[in-house]
């Protein structure tokens, strides 16, 4: 007898192949059966007639490390379909821990209440394991994270005994279960490393076959050079790369997309192993402290925040900001403060929404001064959307061979800890926002194209495999929609909504989303 079947589905099976209708039958968490009509008993039967069924959706890019020890449900992923995340992402990992690394770890799982008891990535994804999750999970070792472990948060350059000691770090991270290395070298302390340095963690991560995925050191003025640089590092790490969030940010630069639509081109021609994903948004989201020169940004969050009580401090950022617009324009990328949205400021909710522009405005201040005090009052927690990219460009990206979908987002829920920001929208729209708007509406992909996008080809990438597709054998981890009504509902406003048109999510061969409603059903794994 099947656990479950599913009848009359119009099944996309991920691998690229025209929608086809069929029955498939899942027993002991896997699909066992594809057929045109299946007559075996079944426990539980779904009449599908007029939904799509695709293989679960895979978040290459996302940042639910804590939140999902907060909430293991994970509704805001799951109700789009998402089946699997890949956490660990632009260098930030919870794991492992050492050092400095610890305090700046400890400091952000205090916003969600967490208190950090691991410090190894075997133990961390021991918390991921008890109690589950509602989808699976694959971690990746964080640079960031390593080189705060090691070398702390100052601009400082390992010595041959440092560097062995973070490659030490990065290799029993991959042997306790890591997929693969993250770098944010966009970041501290991550923006202070040599390329060299990278090469050599992640090659550490590559003998274990892990993936290299990279938030470029630039995503504006030096884009095209960015990208080039992890091109080279994951060919001489002999590792397959991922470029995050791939974009061409700040009003300046917009018409860089033709460059860059070339230099990928170019990449693929020659067969490097390289791919990027992409959110569906044409604006992005990070630290408020992102904006400060690299100079002001030593030492961490706190770190950033104490020195901006300092007078002379402000005072010096503001003649920086003077004498050097078009840097601090590149950072953040809006063209005015109106541009800057406020996300996350837990001892301000009531900035939560806003723009700088406006906070500065009701509190008689000049915008930067008014970004110093929020940054100051979160301890640098702070996070903010900027207005930043072209939404042609956001179109053009997407429909490139190697460009997939992910959110750069977080699992999260409109109630508790979880539901007192204002995050980006991407954490509850990314997926369906693409079938909705960017398929049934403006064509900018075919069906098959856009679900290949969000599931093999990712799959693929990050090793998850018998994952990402529909075939006999492979993890029955599911999604039926209605591709005339699937949508994604968060606004930049109003995120907290959950999209429409998924009524039923399955992973590992357990439903977790029925009829529209999770059932609290945590079958997600480690992979």
């Amino acid at each position: 007898m099947l656990d479950i079947l599913i009848k009359n589905s119009l099944v996309i099976d991920g691998a690229g192949k025209s929608v086809f209708k069929a029955d498939v039958g899942v027993t002991e968490g896997r699909i066992a059966v594809v057929a045109a009509e299946v007559e075996l008993e079944a426990k539980r039967t779904i009449q599908a007639q007029g939904l799509h069924l695709a293989p679960g959706f895979i978040d290459p890019h996302t940042h639910s490390d804590l939140t999902l020890l907060v909430d293991p449900q994970a509704q805001s992923k799951i109700r789009q379909g998402v089946t699997t995340e890949v956490v660990g992402n632009c260098g930030f990992s919870p794991a492992p821990l050492a050092g400095a690394a610890v305090a700046e770890t400890r400091a952000e799982a205090k916003t969600f209440g967490i208190d950090v008891t691991w410090t190894s990535m075997a133990e961390y994804m021991a918390q991921l394991r008890d109690p589950g999750t509602a989808l699976n999970v694959a971690p990746l070792v964080g640079h960031n994270t390593v080189r705060g472990s090691v070398l702390g948060y100052d601009d400082v350059q390992p010595t041959p005994e440092q560097q062995a000691d973070m490659e030490r770090l990065v290799a029993e991270a991959m042997e306790q279960g890591a997929r693969g290395f993250s770098t944010g070298l966009f970041y501290p302390p991550g923006f202070y490393a040599q390329t060299k340095e990278v090469i050599g963690l992640a090659r550490a991560a590559a003998r274990y076959g892990g993936i290299y995925a990279s938030h470029i050191r630039s995503e504006s003025d030096h884009v095209l050079e960015a990208v080039a640089e992890a091109i080279e590092i994951g060919e001489r790490a002999e590792a397959q790369v991922e470029i995050a969030h791939l974009k061409v940010h700040g009003h300046r630069n917009w018409g860089d997309i033709d460059r860059l639509l070339a230099l990928l081109d170019e990449t693929r021609s020659r067969g490097a192993e390289v791919g990027c994903d992409q959110y569906p948004y044409a604006a992005s989201s990070t630290w408020l402290m992102a904006l400060l020169p690299y100079w002001a940004q030593t030492g961490g969050a706190r770190a950033i925040a104490e020195r901006l009580r300092d007078p002379d401090m402000r005072a010096r950022l503001k003649q920086d900001q003077e004498e050097n617009r078009v840097e601090w324009d590149n950072r953040s990328g809006p063209p005015t403060w109106n541009d800057i949205l406020i996300t996350d400021c837990a001892p301000r909710p009531d900035v939560l929404g806003k723009s700088i522009a406006e906070i500065a405005e009701a509190e008689g201040k000049e915008p930067l001064e008014a970004t110093f005090d929020l940054i100051v009052v979160s301890e640098g927690q702070a996070a903010a959307v900027f207005f930043d990219q072209l939404e042609e460009n956001v179109r053009v990206l997407m429909r490139h061979p190697l460009v997939v979908i992910g959110s750069d987002g977080y699992s999260l829920s409109p109630r508790g800890v979880l539901g007192q920001r204002n995050p980006h929208p991407r954490s509850y729209g990314t997926f369906p926002r693409v079938l909705g708007r960017y398929v049934r509406e403006e064509k900018v992909l075919s069906l098959e194209e856009a679900v290949k996008k969000m599931t093999s080809i990712t799959a693929e990438r990050f090793g998850l495999s018998n994952r990402g597709v529909i075939r006999a054998g492979a993890w029955a981890d599911l999604v039926l929609f209605d591709a005339q009504t699937v949508a994604d509902r968060a606004t930049f406003t109003d995120p907290h909504q959950y999209p429409e048109g998924i009524p039923y999510v399955v992973v590992n061969g357990v439903i977790v989303i029925d009829q529209g409603q999770h059932t609290h059903a945590l079958p997600g794994r480690v992979l």
